[in-house]
């Protein structure tokens, strides 16, 4: 799909339509002109059902403390006007040594001309120590706006600035979104029927005793995610947005919630734009998912994209990442909220995981 379609309508909220921000040349912003722009040339397109990047970047001489501070000195500072840092954690009292030995994890955001505020986009990060001494920064970005199918390259310029000011030598290597495609097949779990509970969709207080509770994730966004795909072999995808829709504007169990509205306010529907590549995107959509203690600004994020497929069926991506700060684990809940979800809509296939969800990140790092 070529760049015009991302910057003349607002339908794809890519971040940064401008290159200016208050008047001034912001050289963290892909603007009008990404092929122009250094770091801007990995666009994505719904990897996260909006658009993202998730990059690692190695740092072997340097201990987590020092990069932890470093980072949080970085974002406090806002760099070139755009950042902005919300919280960091010390993780290390929590003694964690399993998927990683993760010792910090901290929440930012970045700011474009048309897309601040509330509609910033998101940046996690979270940093572990390597057995020789030295440590990792994993570090996500997320086109927040509902809508955000491509982002010029925006996600992954935001990772690449900050590293570039982190005096880095080493390059950044994807692990997922970032204009690279997904695995074909990371890992699957077939439907098994949800536990009773006053709130069907939430893991609760003792995740083992519920369905679908299992793949509990730890950092693989930065903050605990899940990506999941989901075949309707015999359903055209205008089907597939209808019933998603309407579940999410149903609230379900009381739990889910429809995003839409605001300013930029883009649309579902992509068929009008006669996307291709990397998948023929029909629609897009956004929704929330709260738990007792999660609820409001802090509900977990809710990502959808549908494709059609060659042979006339559909594919729905979902994403769920858990929104506050700090949110290392998720005791199964982002898996659980698709996997509730795939239910409602009586879904014969089997649930497939692309990232995140537990599963393991490549530990072969993918360098572009």
């Amino acid at each position: 799909m070529a760049f015009s379609f991302v910057r003349a309508v607002a339908v794809a909220a890519v971040a940064g339509a401008s290159g200016e921000f208050l008047g001034k040349a912001v050289p963290s912003v892909c603007g009008d002109d990404p092929a122009k722009v250094a770091d801007c040339e990995k666009p994505d397109f719904g990897s996260c059902g909006n658009a993202c990047c998730l990059v690692e970047l190695s740092l072997p001489n340097e201990g987590a403390a020092d990069v932890y501070f470093r980072l949080k000195s970085l974002l406090d500072s806002k760099v070139d006007g755009t950042f902005g840092h919300a919280y960091g954690d010390d993780l290390r009292p929590a003694s964690i040594i399993e998927p990683e030995s993760f010792q910090f994890m901290l929440q930012g955001r970045h700011d474009a001309p048309m897309y601040k505020g509330e509609n910033a986009d998101i940046l996690d990060f979270n940093i572990y120590k390597t057995p020789t001494g030295g440590s990792v920064l994993r570090m996500f970005s997320l086109s927040t706006i509902h809508g955000a199918l491509g982002d010029n390259g925006q996600n992954y310029k935001n990772l690449a600035y900050l590293s570039h000011q982190l005096d880095a030598d080493n390059k950044l290597a994807v692990k997922h979104g970032c204009g690279m495609r997904p695995a074909s097949t990371t890992s699957s779990a077939v439907f098994s029927p949800t536990a009773s509970n006053p709130s069907p969709s939430v893991c609760g207080d003792d995740p083992a005793k519920v369905a679908d509770c299992e793949k509990s994730d730890m950092g693989s966004c930065g903050n605990a995610c899940c990506v999941v795909e989901l075949a309707f072999p015999n359903l055209g995808a205008a089907d597939v947005y209808s019933s998603v829709k309407s579940l999410l504007e149903s609230k379900v169990d009381g739990t889910y919630e429809y995003v839409s509205g605001g300013s930029p306010n883009p649309v579902d529907d992509l068929r009008p734009f006669k996307i291709s590549q990397p998948e023929e995107f029909q629609f897009i959509l956004q929704g929330r998912h709260s738990a007792p203690q999660y609820k409001g600004e802090n509900a977990d994020i809710l990502d959808f994209a549908i494709y059609k497929t060659s042979t006339g069926g559909s594919v729905l991506r979902m994403f769920s990442l858990s929104r506050i700060h700090g949110a290392l684990g998720d005791a199964g809940q982002n898996y659980k909220t698709l996997a509730y979800l795939s239910h409602q809509l009586d879904a014969n296939s089997k649930l497939t995981v692309q990232h995140g969800c537990g599963s393991a990140i490549e530990k072969e790092l993918q360098v572009l």
